[in-house]
């Protein structure tokens, strides 16, 4: 290979690594004043904690301030498949909202119900991590989500548990919601 060539390579591999480097510090920036500008209007904020499945095993936490009709939500995601052979590891963050159709009845005046339905969408960066990676793969572990959910909360004794299903790795989450106020 010439040193053209070689100069080739090496410059389109710097200007991929820094639409990704800009990429992440734009959606940084764009996480971090979602998260301190919707703070002075929410209605209650929350910790959603949980764990994921189907397909994989991984967790979730999202950062979620609740209003009567919508939420705003900032989430972080790990999920991995321990049982196969080179074990992808899948990190995820973004931003999302969702519109809770029971809250409109509640503002209307027409429920009173104990539990909650959440409709959203959420999206955001993803990276793979493979053990051993090729050159290939490696150009190949950063995405974009796009993840469509439907989430179910009711109260159990002093907290507040879930059940969500939606598009991205893990698919199926479970856990609890902790008050931050």
């Amino acid at each position: 290979m010439n040193a053209h060539c070689l100069w080739c390579v090496n410059n389109t591999f710097v200007a991929h690594a820094d639409q990704v480097v800009k990429l992440f510090q734009t959606t940084s920036a764009f996480i971090l004043l979602t998260l301190t500008g919707f703070m002075a209007f929410a209605q209650s904020s929350y910790l959603q904690a949980g764990l994921g499945g189907w397909p994989g095993a991984g967790m979730q936490f999202v950062h979620l301030q609740a209003h009567s009709i919508y939420s705003l939500e900032v989430l972080s995601s790990v999920d991995t498949e321990l049982w196969k052979e080179r074990t992808p590891v899948y990190v995820s963050a973004g931003i999302g909202a969702a519109l809770r159709p029971l809250g409109i009845l509640r503002v209307i005046g027409q429920a009173d119900y104990s539990y909650d339905l959440y409709l959203g969408i959420r999206f955001g960066p993803a990276l793979t991590f493979l053990h051993k990676q090729t050159r290939a793969e490696k150009n190949r572990q950063f995405s974009l989500f796009l993840d469509p959910f439907l989430r179910y909360t009711r109260p159990v004794g002093q907290q507040t548990a879930f059940i969500e299903i939606g598009s991205q790795r893990p698919s199926l989450r479970v856990g609890f919601w902790i008050p931050l106020d």
